[in-house]
Parts: structure tokens; C-alpha cells; sequence
């Protein structure tokens, strides 16, 4: 007697799966959850967010050297009328190599035909080197200008910059079309990267020394606010441009893509979004940034008598 409602068919072999292609036949076994095709979501949200964070690092760094370059620019037009040296060296540190020729060097790969690209490689290598050279003579000049010690140190920094630019331009002439000759100038780099951030701790170092003589003075009425609180923002930039380059060298020393990796890339994003901001109150404070620092000294002023 067949029972209501089952099939009139005799019962067949069961249909079933194979067990590689049932979603949780690993969870037991690895003690995950395993699903194939959120396998692939991951992957696809891991690259998502590269590509974002590519694209983040591009607009900080855009606006970096746009900042730069304005900044550079005005400092060599007052240069040019006060006839002071030590605008006209940093006006060139930020025009010539943070506002013209990292860009370059960052745009160059990306241009039609090996030749192009190599001329605007090597032209982005003579400008940086021209501007890091002249940062280094401004920490000379500005910091330390009765030291014995000091033009011939910012002469050596500027011989590492031009040898390792050399290093730089000679890997990318040698490169096969195609190759990442960024992978052969790894070493160049680094030591290119290295007299950067010791020029730059040096600055950073100067600024904060001359802040806390300037915060002394200004205790005393001998001092502006304005002026003070640029030298506070100079060592603070100074100490931004160490950490970002610092990691930078980590990461090349290491081996990594400094281009795709996400720590690289994040520091140097965050840290040009920073010195952007510090080159614009320091160089062109708002009206309202000077009316705060203003009132900030006199509320301490009254508060202290």
C-alpha cells in the first residue's frame, strides 16, 4: 500500500552535490568560514580600496605641490625685490623641485612613447635635485650663517642629491621598454631619500630651537605672534616631511611597491595634505589665522599680569 500522496515511481538513486562544490564543506575542517564566492568580493573590495587610496594619495599630492608651487612662486617674485637670498632659495626649494619637478616625475611614466618619457624623467630629476640642493643652503644661510660647518655640509648634501639623481637617471635610461625602472633605481632612490630627510630633520631641529627662543622673547614683548608661530609651524612641517620620507625609505628598503602598497602610500598622502597646510600659515596666513594668534598672545598677556 503506497501511502497518500508520494510518487507513484519506484524511488531512483539520489542526485546529490559533490562536496567540494557545497559552500560550507571546508567550516569544519579549517575552522573558517570559507565561501568561494565571497572569495572574490574580498579580492574585488582589497583592489576597490587600493584604487581609492591611489586616487586619494593623487589628489594630496596634487594639491601638495599646487601649494608648493604658488608658495615657491611668490617667495622668488619678493626675492627679486627685497634682493634677499634666503627667499629666493626657498622659493626655489618649492618651485623647482615640490611644485615642478615632483609632479613631473610622478606624470612622466604615464606619457606616450619611451622617449617622452625619459626626457621628462630626466628633467624632473634635474629640477628636484636643483631645488633639495638649494633647501639645503637655506638651512645653511638662514639657521646657521656664522658656522664654519654649515655651507660645506649643505655642499655635501647637494653632491649626494646630484650623484643619487644621476643614479636615478642612468637606471631609467638602462631599463628595458616596458620594465619598471623604478625597481632599478631603488637604491638610488633611497639614498636620494636619505640626505632629504636629514636636511629636512636639520630644518625641522633649526625651527624648533629658534620657536622656543622666539616664545621667550615674545614673553617679554620683544617678539611677534605672527613671527613666532611660524617658526612652530616650520618645525612642525620639518618633522611631518621626516615621518612620510622615513617611511618611504622603510618601505623601499624592504622591498615593497611604494607605489601600490597602502602604508607608503598613506603616509605620503597624509603627510603632503599636512605640509600643504602648514606652507599656507606659514607663508600666507588667513586674515583670521593672524586675528587668532593676535588674541590668543594678548589673553595671555592680560592673564599674566
Amino acid at each position: 500500500m503506497t501511502p497518500a500522496g508520494w510518487p507513484a515511481r519506484p524511488f531512483g538513486p539520489v542526485k546529490r552535490k559533490p562536496i567540494e562544490q557545497v559552500i560550507h564543506c571546508r567550516r569544519w575542517s579549517t575552522g573558517v568560514n570559507e565561501w568561494p564566492v565571497a572569495a572574490d568580493s574580498v579580492s574585488a573590495n582589497r583592489s576597490l580600496g587600493a584604487l581609492h587610496l591611489a586616487e586619494l594619495s593623487l589628489v594630496c599630492l596634487a594639491l601638495y605641490a599646487v601649494t608648493s608651487l604658488v608658495v615657491g612662486t611668490r617667495l622668488i617674485a619678493r626675492s627679486w625685490r627685497s634682493r634677499g637670498m634666503p627667499e629666493f632659495l626657498i622659493g626655489c626649494t618649492y618651485a623647482v623641485a615640490s611644485g615642478s619637478g615632483y609632479p613631473l616625475s610622478v606624470v612622466a611614466p604615464y606619457l606616450s612613447g619611451r622617449s617622452a618619457t625619459l626626457v621628462a624623467m630626466i628633467v624632473a630629476q634635474v629640477l628636484i635635485v636643483l631645488g633639495c640642493s638649494a633647501f639645503a643652503f637655506f638651512n645653511a644661510k638662514v639657521f646657521r650663517p656664522g658656522a664654519s660647518w654649515s655651507v660645506p655640509v649643505a655642499a655635501l648634501g647637494s653632491l649626494v642629491f646630484a650623484g643619487s639623481g644621476l643614479g636615478v637617471i642612468a637606471a631609467f635610461l638602462s631599463a628595458p621598454e616596458g620594465a619598471l625602472a623604478a625597481e632599478s633605481a631603488r637604491t638610488a632612490t633611497a639614498v636620494f631619500l636619505f640626505a632629504l630627510v636629514a636636511c629636512q630633520a636639520w630644518t625641522a631641529l633649526e625651527g624648533l630651537r629658534h620657536y622656543r627662543m622666539m616664545k621667550r622673547r615674545l614673553a617679554l614683548g620683544l617678539a611677534d605672534a605672527v613671527v613666532t608661530n611660524r617658526f612652530l609651524l616650520w618645525g612642525i612641517s620639518g618633522a611631518i616631511s621626516v615621518t612620510w620620507n622615513g617611511v618611504v625609505i622603510s618601505a623601499l628598503l624592504a622591498g615593497a611597491n611604494v607605489s601600490a602598497s597602502p602604508v607608503p602610500v598613506f603616509a605620503v598622502s597624509f603627510g603632503g595634505l599636512l605640509s600643504a597646510v602648514c606652507l599656507v600659515l606659514t607663508f600666507m596666513p588667513p586674515a583670521a589665522y593672524v586675528r587668532w594668534l593676535e588674541r590668543e598672545h594678548s589673553a595671555r598677556a592680560l592673564a599674566a599680569v
